[in-house]
């Protein structure tokens, strides 16, 4: 019966059809995708994609993807989501929508939807290839999708699709804050500044997860001249994460290679907070920092340790401890089978690094 009525809506919804017959045809899609069964997931997934095949969508073909989307990825008791691959009609979806948002619109449900969908499959070690190869060639630093992003950060919305705008960001937080392509203005950079701390450090529960979105983010600001100037003082705690930024992004990189840089401009800073905890993120990356970097990063540690700065030091070294023995649970733990070799290899080796940054400091403060 299901596939009688999936088959039937197709053919009505398909992007060959113009001759929607509303509002019985819309109204049927309603009541189907209300069944939270998997047999109901996957067929609305592929009506889904059937519908948003067309490049000349109307209102009516809109409102069915929103209904379709809710049918696919709805929680459901058999817990068996649709397998997503190519992620093109969610992207083209989410693109859609957040323009709106954007403009005053509220799709704020069929949104997190998307975000939800797309996020699932593209971070964390069981990320799908595909899904984050489509992700990371497309554009999310388009102005409308920029806006309709930030008009999501604001406190009045729901946790959950705060939540799920961060976890996209965070994704793809290299092109967000592309200092190449300015597509946010002054004013509206430090509106979601002081929006995303409210969110991160008052409203989403503690987790690695938006502990590793939060500071990528934060390292995407970083790197751009206009962004770093608008980040609040409550967001710099972040960086006491820094060392669950996936390592090949080029933010990442780029804040390392220019290090002296943003400790000079950190520095400047009048709450000492930047300077606090930018400074200490070297020491937890130490080992990859220039020549010319540690030698710095050693002469203020030298100078601190004479004074007050000895505080400052010794947070260091417990959160550099704390990690080390979090990583080391965590090698302990590859015994499981669930992760690649390669990740063991990678982890052992961030593990060393860890333990000899740790030593280094601890020389330099007398072993306090």
């Amino acid at each position: 019966m299901l596939r009688k009525v999936f088959r039937a809506l197709s053919a009505i919804f398909s992007s060959r059809s113009r001759s929607i017959q509303t509002p019985s045809a819309l109204r049927a899609l309603q009541l189907v995708t209300r069944l939270a069964v998997s047999d109901v997931s996957n067929a609305s997934y592929e009506l889904f994609k059937k519908v948003m095949a067309s490049d000349d969508l109307t209102d009516q073909h809109w409102e069915a993807a929103r209904l379709a989307i809710h049918g696919a990825f709805q929680d459901n008791a058999e817990d068996t989501p649709p397998t997503v691959g190519e992620p093109k009609e969610l992207l083209k979806f989410l693109g859609y929508h957040l323009g709106l948002q954007g403009a005053g619109e509220d799709h704020g449900s069929s949104i997190n939807f998307a975000l939800d969908a797309i996020i699932i499959r593209s971070s964390g070690y069981r990320a799908d290839p595909l899904t984050v190869e489509w992700i990371s060639n497309f554009n999310h630093a388009g102005p409308s999708f920029a806006n309709g992003m930030r008009s999501i950060m604001h406190p009045d919305n729901t946790l959950n699709l705060r939540l799920a705008a961060t976890g996209l960001m965070g994704i793809t937080s290299d092109q967000w804050f592309d200092p190449t392509v300015p597509i946010v203005e002054s004013e509206g950079m430090s509106e979601f500044c002081e929006h995303l701390a409210t969110f991160i450090i008052d409203d989403a529960p503690n987790g690695r997860f938006i502990q590793m979105c939060g500071v990528a983010v934060l390292f995407g600001m970083l790197r751009s001249p206009e962004w770093r100037k608008h980040i609040v003082t409550r967001l710099w705690s972040l960086l006491a994460y820094c060392t669950q930024i996936e390592e090949d992004k080029e933010s990442f990189r780029w804040c390392l290679r220019n290090a002296i840089e943003l400790l000079e401009f950190t520095r400047g800073l009048p709450d000492g907070e930047g300077m606090k905890w930018w400074y200490g993120t070297l020491w937890f990356h130490y080992d990859k920092l220039g020549t010319t970097a540690r030698d710095e990063v050693e002469k203020i540690a030298e100078d601190m340790s004479l004074g007050d700065g000895i505080l400052d030091l010794g947070l260091y070294l417990n959160l550099i401890g704390q990690e080390i023995a979090r990583t080391r649970q965590e090698v302990d733990q590859l015994r499981s089978g669930k992760r690649s070799a390669r990740f063991g290899m990678e982890l052992r080796s961030r593990l060393i690094a860890l333990e000899r940054n740790h030593r280094r400091l601890a020389r330099i403060t007398g072993g306090r």
